[in-house]
C-alpha cells in the first residue's frame, strides 16, 4: 500500500488589523510549504521577522531573510517556497483607494524593490511593535509609521526610476556620497567634484531625491550602521566611526531620532526577531 505524502499545513494567521486602508497580517508559513503563483489586488509590503524563504518574481529568485523588506506592486505574479524552515512575517496590504491616494507621493508602490535591513527595516520593526501592542493609540501610530516607511522606501528607490530628465552630475554626486560615508565633504567640495555651483547642486539634489544632501548622507550613514548592528558583533563605537559619525554619543542620538530605538535596542530586536 502506497501512502500519500501529507501536504504541509497552510499559513497560520496569528493576528490581523485594519488601519486606514491598510491590512496588517502576521503569519507563519511551515517548512516545506509553498504559495503557488499568485497576485494581489493592491500593492503589498512584506517584512521578514524570523526564518527565511525563497521568492520567484519577474524572472528573478530572491532569498528573503530576517529584516528583509520587499514591496510588490499590484498584479505582479510571484510564488514563494518555504524551503528554509518555518518563516514568520508581517504582510501589509494597501487597498486600491488608499494606494491610489498615496501614489503621487509614494512611487515605490508601483515598483518591485527589496531592502535588506537599514532604515526601512527599522521602521517596519516599529510598525510591528505597535501592531503587537495594539492599544488605543496604535492605529494612529501605525498609520504615521507606514507613511514614514513609504517615504523612506521611495527615497531609497529614486535612483532607479528618477534618472530620466535629471542631469547626470546629480547622480555622480549621490554616488560620491555612497562611495565614502566617512568623508568630511562640504557642499562646495561636492559641487566642485561634479562641476556645478553649490546652489545648483543643492536645488537639483533636493528635487531629485526629496531631501537635502546632508539629510541624504545622514540617512545613508544610519542605514549602513543599522545593517552592521544586525549582522555583526562590532562594537558601537567602531560602527559609529566607520559610518562617519563624530562619536558614539552623536551616532546614538541620531540613530534613535531616525529609527525610534537606540542602537543597542535595535541590535537586540533584530536578533530576537
Amino acid at each position: 500500500m502506497v501512502r500519500k505524502r501529507q501536504a504541509p499545513p497552510g499559513p497560520i494567521k496569528l493576528r490581523t488589523a485594519h488601519v486606514s486602508g491598510f491590512t496588517l497580517t502576521e503569519g507563519i508559513h511551515s517548512a516545506g510549504s509553498d504559495l503557488p503563483w499568485h497576485t494581489h489586488d493592491g500593492p503589498t509590503i512584506c517584512f521578514v521577522l524570523r526564518g527565511a524563504f525563497t521568492e520567484v518574481s519577474a524572472g528573478e529568485t530572491l532569498a528573503c531573510t530576517p529584516a528583509t523588506l520587499k514591496v510588490t506592486p499590484a498584479g505582479e505574479r510571484h510564488c514563494d517556497r518555504f524551503d528554509r524552515g518555518d518563516a514568520r512575517g508581517l504582510l501589509i496590504e494597501a487597498d486600491r483607494a488608499r494606494a491610489e491616494a498615496l501614489r503621487p507621493h509614494a512611487a515605490v508602490l508601483d515598483q518591485h524593490v527589496v531592502f535588506h535591513g537599514g532604515l526601512p527595516a527599522a521602521i517596519a520593526r516599529r510598525i510591528y511593535q505597535e501592531f503587537r501592542g495594539m492599544d488605543d493609540a496604535a492605529p494612529l501610530a501605525i498609520e504615521g509609521l507606514l507613511l514614514e516607511l513609504l517615504a523612506a522606501a521611495t527615497r531609497r528607490s529614486n535612483g532607479s526610476g528618477a534618472e530620466r530628465g535629471r542631469p547626470a552630475w546629480v547622480f555622480q554626486a549621490r554616488d560620491l556620497l555612497h562611495a565614502d560615508l566617512a568623508a568630511r565633504r562640504t557642499l562646495g567640495d561636492l559641487a566642485a567634484a561634479v562641476g556645478v555651483h553649490p546652489v545648483t547642486l543643492a536645488r537639483t539634489f533636493r528635487a531629485s531625491f526629496g531631501c537635502s544632501v546632508g539629510e541624504y548622507l545622514r540617512r545613508l550613514r544610519i542605514e549602513r550602521a543599522a545593517a552592521q548592528l544586525g549582522g555583526s558583533e562590532t562594537p558601537l563605537a567602531a560602527i559609529a566611526f566607520a559610518a562617519g559619525f563624530a562619536d558614539q554619543s552623536h551616532f546614538s542620538n541620531l540613530f534613535r531620532r531616525e529609527t525610534g530605538m537606540s542602537p543597542s535596542a535595535y541590535r537586540r530586536a533584530v536578533r530576537a526577531g
